[in-house]
């Protein structure tokens, strides 16, 4: 079932992203999922994780990956993410 999910989180993600490797993917979601539940539980929280990391630039992605758990950086880098247009437009699809 996860390899599925990351399947079809991949291709969601723009060309430069799916370059990034599963386990980076799997790894961002882990630090971006318990932030984003925080603010929006349930469906509306998995929504947003899946924008914040199709939105995330592979940089982006592997500094997320990266940390050992949610903080002020990742939190700051989460919510510049979170205001971008094409983050808003996958976010106000999903949740349509």
């Amino acid at each position: 079932m996860k390899k599925l999910y990351i399947l079809a989180l991949a291709a969601c993600l723009p060309v430069s992203s799916v370059m990034a490797d599963e386990a980076m993917i799997i790894a961002a979601m882990t630090v971006v999922s318990p932030m984003m539940q925080e603010v929006a539980p349930g469906a509306a929280g998995v929504a947003f994780t899946e924008c914040v990391v199709a939105g995330a630039t592979p940089e982006e992605l592997a500094m997320i990956a990266a940390a050992t758990g949610p903080n002020e950086t990742i939190g700051a880098l989460i919510s510049a993410i979170l205001a971008r247009p094409e983050t808003i437009a996958c976010a106000t699809e999903k949740l349509s």
